[in-house]
């Protein structure tokens, strides 16, 4: 802890860890102090700041470079390539309608602006959403200029998101599907059995009231700052499960720098964390963001190298023979993973991600420097 206070003066930003409540109610120009510092705990390196703003000259590695694009890299494309609804608008006219996973049910159909509360939200450190009527001396009441009375106020905030899973046509649902929040990442239940599910009380609670909580928060504020999911409306969005006993999907993972895809991750379904790594000529490598992932080298197979091609169709504007990615020419994104499903040799569009793991989780100094050369901000 010293090494770190020697970094960050005493008292300059408080002490982790800080919740989601104190962190949305943060002053924008506040961002890039608390990123430094949560960014510095996680993975040891110093995040370069001048006059209070990341300073992207002196950005080298992937994981800085991450930093910089979370706070000042968002565009609107970026955020409605991150919604999980209006990302499948976007993959159907640039690659088709055949590559996206069959949507059951979403809730609501229509859009309409959603006023979210944040002020009793708390992170429980277990990725599950609480109530909490605690409210810190050093924080904000966001509704410290709203004359509406405390009860109306939260019905007129809360009335829309509370009721979306009661909305749930369970009947329309098929034995097996995927239940989650278009607005955040990993907010998602796989429910394999319909009917035991409905019957165990417990489960079915849990479960709603976790995905109500969801709804009511903004994933930005999560894990550092990923603007990208800032103000992304929510929704519920139900799809097929894609898996039986005797398959599950492949997940294949494509990481594109500047247009180009530079780094292909496979992964095996016979050994848990089994992965092989590859470079954009196919060779393997021996890149591992985790130390517990298990790499293994084998033969690149044909609809994984698909899967690359989609998704450069995916970065760029119009791909054409006249168009060079390499010269970052109709680059759409800076940085994007696109994730793929293969089942039944069909390649499925899964999502894209825009910063992997929040650029927070250290891995091999001479792998981070190489992927950030590979990525020009």
């Amino acid at each position: 802890m010293n090494k770190i206070m020697n970094f960050f003066h005493k008292g300059e930003v408080g002490e982790p860890p800080w919740d989601y409540y104190f962190l949305q109610n943060l002053p924008e120009g506040e961002y890039p102090r608390y990123l430094a510092k949560l960014f510095y705990l996680n993975t040891g390196e110093k995040l370069p700041l001048r006059h209070g703003v990341i300073d992207k000259r002196k950005c080298k590695t992937f994981n800085q470079k991450i930093q910089w694009l979370k706070l000042y890299g968002v565009r609107p494309l970026m955020r409605d390539c991150t919604d999980k609804i209006k990302v499948r608008d976007y993959v159907k006219e640039k690659i088709g309608e055949e590559y996206l996973k069959p949507v059951l049910q979403v809730i609501p159909k229509e859009s309409h602006e959603t006023m979210r509360c944040h002020c009793e939200q708390v992170n429980d450190n277990l990725g599950l959403a609480r109530q909490s009527t605690l409210k810190s001396e050093h924080t904000m009441d966001c509704h410290a200029d709203n004359k509406m009375p405390p009860s109306a106020r939260n019905d007129r905030l809360l009335k829309d998101v509370t009721t979306y899973f009661e909305q749930i046509n369970w009947d329309k649902l098929p034995n097996a599907f995927v239940i989650k929040t278009n607005h955040g990442c990993k907010w998602q239940y796989i429910i394999k059995d319909k009917n035991l599910f409905l019957q165990n009380k417990r489960l079915f609670d849990e479960v709603k009231q976790n995905i109500t909580g969801w709804l009511e928060q903004d994933y930005s504020f999560w894990n550092g700052f990923e603007m990208q999911y800032r103000n992304i409306e929510p929704k519920l969005i139900i799809e097929e499960f894609l898996g039986n006993e005797k398959e599950i999907p492949q997940e294949t993972e494509v990481y594109c720098f500047n247009g180009i895809p530079k780094i292909i991750k496979k992964v095996h379904n016979d050994i848990p964390d089994k992965l092989t790594m590859y470079d954009e000529n196919f060779n393997c490598i021996d890149l591992k963001f985790l130390e517990k992932e298990f790499l293994v080298d084998t033969p690149i197979d044909e609809l994984t190298k698909q899967t690359i091609d989609l998704s450069m169709k995916l970065c760029i504007k119009n791909p054409s023979p006249q168009l060079s990615p390499a010269r970052g020419e109709g680059e759409l994104f800076k940085f994007v993973r696109i994730d793929w499903l293969i089942y039944q040799n069909k390649i499925y569009f899964n999502e894209m991600t825009f910063t992997p793991n929040s650029g927070l989780i250290p891995f091999d100094r001479n792998w981070n420097k190489k992927l950030g050369s590979y990525l020009e901000i």
